[in-house]
């Protein structure tokens, strides 16, 4: 299966899920929601066009680190742009860059309109390797009751 982002999506911003909460429609229906918080960062730290690049697309930065946690070349490349430290670097392709500039803060609020559907996407962070920890808690368990 090949997964193709839509040009025609926009660009995107990233954030930290903070938990889960429960919504209630007016009707009485409880919407289980995730809550998505969005840390310092969503700057545009590069921008790359057919001329430079061969394709149009945006670099946006999200959650500030200290410049210790990155290597040179990571802040080199931050400080070229003007934008502080950051831990993830994601590129959105669009269609036209027009009104995108480096160090640019995307603001939400002209991004999104209530009701807009957006692709969500994550990672997990993991729980490394659990060994035999499960299958004993599974015998101990069945064990004690009987």
């Amino acid at each position: 299966m090949v997964v193709k982002m839509s040009l025609e999506a926009g660009v995107g911003v990233m954030g930290t899920k903070l938990g889960m909460m429960s919504f209630f429609q007016p009707n009485g229906e409880v919407v289980p929601v995730t809550v998505v918080g969005f840390k310092e960062g969503n700057i545009v730290t590069q921008i790359k066009t057919d001329a430079t690049d061969g394709y149009n697309a945006v670099q946006v930065g999200y959650r500030r680190v200290r410049d210790r946690k990155l290597t040179k070349p990571e802040l080199g490349h931050l400080e070229k742009a003007g934008a502080i430290p950051m831990r993830h670097l994601q590129e959105f392709r669009l269609q036209s860059v027009d009104g995108f500039e480096p160090n640019q803060r995307l603001v939400f609020d002209e991004l999104f309109n209530e009701g807009d559907l957006v692709d969500v996407s994550g990672t997990t962070i993991g729980k490394g390797f659990q060994g035999l920890h499960s299958l004993l808690v599974e015998f101990i368990i069945i064990s004690f009751n009987g």
